[in-house]
């Protein structure tokens, strides 16, 4: 029997929907009925999880329109390559579809991501019920006042344990930490195990899937390559995202560059991870107990980081600055003081613990239930 229908509408892209899937899987695993809502380029990947989808905007974004208009431009900010398709003559009919999925899904609640506000008023303006789902620890009611405001009354879902954030950190009413939302069931890339050397200490370097959008990332890919080549004491798996590992030459026999990997699979392994400070990122590290070093550059990047240097989970470097020897140092900082594991391990015990409890999928299922005794 299925108890309710509920839709997840998530930013358009890798990160935002990879931190939703735990959240959705919860709930469809508790009955639910669960469905997303998305551009035409992620329907594979979320079919892949398991989950229904309805595409729209095929019209402005058939397949292949994020590559096109996002990666390959270096497009910072979804919202305006979706304008300028736009203004090439496009028409935007978002309402009109949010519409027939209400009559095709009949949605007793709408699940949408902070960052897609526009939705947000489409979705209040039709009667649908909806819940805010923030993936960034970000806070718009205390950073951007006003511009939220309609959004006061509905219920948060932050996906962090609270413990992560800075201690007296005060959020608006209707505001839930719940769990990371780790995905351990998420269907990742295939990747080459037979390179790894699993009897020397493994350092994960990736930017994650927005690379691209970082200025100073292949120089910087580049460096860590000069780090693989000067510790064969070390194995060394570095992700360069939307640019080709071809185009880096040969890499030395310790390092393993890709474009993606398994992130989940890689980080039970992993003695440390470089990273920009992606919140998925940050938070996997933490439920596995890896440290990090930061070179965090945009969006809540430094955020995150400061937080996590805050509690003494790893160190911060300047990626405008650094040196193949500066990330070197930085490395032998994590590997020679076992403090910051020992930190992290703490901080661990506490995100695996909140994760098994699944608190979000409460807060929802009592979100719906309050909804259908008043409806009733």
């Amino acid at each position: 029997m299925i108890m309710s229908s509920i839709g997840f509408v998530s930013f358009p892209e890798t990160g935002h929907l990879n931190a939703s899937f735990k959240l959705a899987r919860t709930l469809q695993g508790r009955g639910h009925r669960v469905f997303y809502i998305g551009l035409r380029d992620f329907e594979d990947s979320i079919r892949r999880q398991g989950f229904e989808y309805l595409p729209v905007l095929e019209d402005l974004c058939p397949r292949g329109f994020v590559q096109k208009h996002a990666v390959a431009t270096g497009a910072d900010n979804f919202d305006a390559v979706l304008d300028h398709a736009m203004r090439s003559g496009g028409v935007l009919n978002l309402p009109r579809e949010l519409l027939g999925i209400k009559e095709l899904m009949r949605p007793d609640l709408f699940i949408i991501d902070l960052l897609l506000t526009d939705i947000a008023v489409i979705a209040n303006r039709i009667g649908v019920p909806m819940a805010i789902l923030n993936t960034q620890l970000f806070d718009p009611w205390a950073e951007d006042p006003g511009s939220y405001d309609y959004l006061l009354d509905k219920t948060e879902l932050i996906l962090c344990p609270e413990e992560f954030d800075f201690p007296g950190t005060k959020r608006k009413p209707e505001s839930y930490y719940v769990e990371a939302a780790v995905d351990l069931r998420r269907e990742d890339a295939p990747f080459p195990w037979e390179r790894i050397d699993e009897s020397k200490p493994l350092v994960y370097a990736s930017f994650g899937s927005q690379s691209h959008l970082i200025d100073g990332s292949r120089p910087f890919f580049e460096a860590i390559i000069q780090v693989a080549a000067a510790r064969p004491d070390l194995q060394f798996v570095l992700t360069v995202g939307s640019f080709e590992p071809e185009g880096f030459g040969t890499p030395p026999p310790n390092l393993c560059l890709v474009r993606t990997a398994p992130q989940l699979q890689i980080l039970k392994k992993a003695t440390v991870m470089i990273t920009h400070g992606g919140f998925n990122s940050v938070k996997e590290c933490i439920y596995f107990d890896v440290p990090m070093i930061f070179f965090p550059v945009i969006r809540d990047h430094p955020a995150i980081a400061a937080r996590a240097a805050y509690h003494g989970l790893g160190v911060v470097g300047d990626l405008r600055e650094s040196t193949a020897e500066q990330i070197e140092g930085l490395l032998d900082r994590i590997l020679m003081n076992p403090q910051f594991k020992e930190r992290v391990m703490k901080l661990g015990s506490i995100f695996r613990m909140v994760e098994e409890a699944s608190p979000g999928a409460d807060v929802i299922e009592r979100l719906l239930h309050q909804r259908s005794a008043a409806h009733r």
